[in-house]
């Protein structure tokens, strides 16, 4: 009988095993998940194979549930041993590590013999690998860097934080049985805040633990729970902590829960200074607590310190919302990298109340993403036109120009004149050094025409860190000259950053809340760029796209002594 620790490791072997012999993408991820549950079960495991309830486990089926019950009754399963026989040794170990493919691995297995991590960091730092066929000191430098990296890393280690979109979703999960039991639940915490990436899940119950149990227990995703502690152990590595309180104190729950340390302290001193002591009394609202302290209710995302007390009270009441938000910006079609037609792209954001939408697929230099060239950009404003006729929504002729490396645009000013509207985005050389990055951004974002600073530091979260730049030096070209930010709304991105939004406002810089959409399906994405928005405390009058069409269009126009040609 094996125990959990030594099931886990099997079934990444099986993980890696199977990526090194090219399977399925969709199987190799089933293992690495079920791998990673049968962590988080630890001794609990043991009761679900010998009561046979493997498959009420998320994520393992029939055939993965067989290869557990061999494994915690031989040690071995005759999938894991056949695996292994179809590959060198030593490949479930070195395909994990980035830039070792399945080639390269026998490759290296066959001129070197090697047959383990240690091996290849040995031939690395030897310089023999670069003595192999298709490799060289770069690739060699490259493969040292990467085993080493991967050597660091353990289980110990926690799990990449969850995406603003996913967190609430784990979240949701949880909160659907709880109502289904007729119990009062909130997400609470980062979560609640609107955090890029919350690093732990919080939920406020009002309830006693006993009657929560049993509904959490049923909740998808759920594996065991420790009633202790008040911790939900989930799939993937996660968990949730859980505050009970009784309905009476709801207010003061969820206040507690949410705020970050400074907000909750310089609440509750300020109440204190008014003679209420906030945890001595019971609140059964939020409302109610913040009115105690002679406040305004101020909104979960104005809890995190990004402003002080007294501005996140002044500026609660006129916060943006998603209901303020007229028209969807940064819209691709199939004219580059989109799914859908510039009609399909303008039918959907109609069908979601929107006046109007911006049509800005991706510029020359960007030919990855298919970037549109000038003749073909001609016959887009042709298509734009007729689509025009077929819906109400207005349709807005724009690009998203790229920022080369001088910090040039690469459209001419004759065809960027034509346009409603120019994103410029940065989507190559993100590793200039800091010098380098700050003059090409200054140089791009005060250049003489109105253009929106798309996904501003270029980050992808959780894989890509932003660019290395003075972001105050840059935010001072564009208060000089004319344009906007954007706040991108893709989970990946959510960039601008909101710690940066205060800075811009400081200097008079207004915004636009965009969807970076490359089908219809990216429209749904508009409340996170919202909640980012609210998170820096911009009003609507800070956010352009809450303005009409006309409006907007006259705001942004990039050269607005020169109209677009219809």
């Amino acid at each position: 009988m094996q125990d959990a620790a030594q099931i886990h490791e099997a079934l990444s072997e099986l993980s890696a095993l199977l990526s090194y012999l090219r399977q399925p993408k969709f199987k190799i991820m089933a293992y690495e998940r079920a791998a990673e549950t049968v962590a988080t079960l630890g001794p609990e495991l043991a009761t679900f194979v010998e009561q046979d309830r493997l498959r009420e486990l998320p994520g393992i089926g029939s055939a993965i549930s067989a290869q557990i019950q061999e494994l915690y009754n031989t040690g071995s399963s005759q999938l894991l041993e056949r695996l292994r026989s179809d590959a060198p040794a030593g490949a479930a170990e070195l395909v994990r590590v980035p830039g070792l493919t399945p080639r390269r691995i026998q490759a290296l297995s066959d001129a070197l013999g090697v047959r383990s991590l240690d091996e290849l960091l040995t031939a690395c730092r030897e310089g023999r690998v670069r003595s192999v066929r298709g490799f060289g000191a770069k690739t060699e430098q490259q493969l040292l860097e990467a085993g080493e990296r991967w050597l660091q890393r353990s289980l110990s280690q926690p799990p990449a934080p969850l995406l603003l979109s996913r967190a609430l979703e784990v979240a949701e999960q949880l909160l659907s049985p709880l109502a289904r039991a007729g119990l009062r639940a909130s997400i609470a915490g980062a979560l609640r805040r609107g955090e890029e990436t919350p690093p732990s899940l919080e939920l406020v119950v009002a309830s006693r633990l006993e009657e929560a149990l049993d509904p959490l227990r049923s909740a998808r995703g759920v594996l065991r729970i420790d009633a202790a502690e008040q911790v939900v152990y989930l799939a993937e590595r996660r968990t949730a902590k859980v505050f009970f309180t009784p309905p009476e104190r709801w207010g003061n729950a969820l206040f507690t829960a949410t705020g970050d340390e400074a907000h909750v302290a310089a609440v509750t001193a300020r109440a204190h200074a008014r003679g209420v002591t906030l945890s001595a009394q019971a609140f059964e609202t939020e409302h109610e607590l913040y009115g105690a302290a002679e406040l305004p209710f101020v909104p979960p995302e104005l809890r995190g310190g990004l402003l002080s007390l007294e501005a996140s009270a002044a500026q609660a009441g006129d916060l943006v919302d998603i209901a303020s938000i007229q028209g969807m910006v940064h819209c691709h079609t199939t004219f580059s990298d989109g799914k859908h037609s510039v009609l399909e792209m303008a039918q959907a954001a109609h069908a979601l109340g929107m006046r109007y939408i911006t049509i800005t697929d991706h510029s020359p230099s960007a030919h990855y993403a298919g970037g549109v060239s000038v003749d073909t950009l001609y016959r887009q404003w042709e298509e734009i036109a007729a689509a025009q006729e077929q819906v109400p929504v207005r349709i807005l002729r724009g690009v998203e120009s790229d920022i080369l490396r001088d910090g040039s645009l690469d459209y001419p000013d004759e065809v960027l004149s034509q346009l409603d509207v120019v994103i410029a985005s940065i989507h190559a050389r993100h590793r200039l050094n800091r010098e380098e990055m700050t003059a090409r951004l200054r140089r791009a974002l005060s250049l003489p025409l109105f253009k929106i600073w798309g996904h501003g530091l270029g980050r992808i979260l959780n894989h890509r860190e932003p660019i290395d730049c003075d972001v105050t030096a840059v935010l001072d070209a564009l208060a000089e000259s004319r344009g906007a930010i954007e706040l991108n709304a893709d989970p990946h991105r959510l960039d601008l950053p909101p710690r940066w939004i205060p800075e811009a406002v400081a200097r008079g810089i207004p915004f636009v809340v965009s969807v970076d959409a490359h089908s219809v399906h990216g429209f749904d994405v508009l409340r996170y760029g919202v909640t980012m928005a609210r998170r820096g405390g911009l009003r609507r009058s800070q956010v352009l796209n809450t303005l009409t069409a006309d409006e907007f269009i006259a705001r942004v126009r990039p050269f607005p002594e020169l109209r677009s040609v219809t």
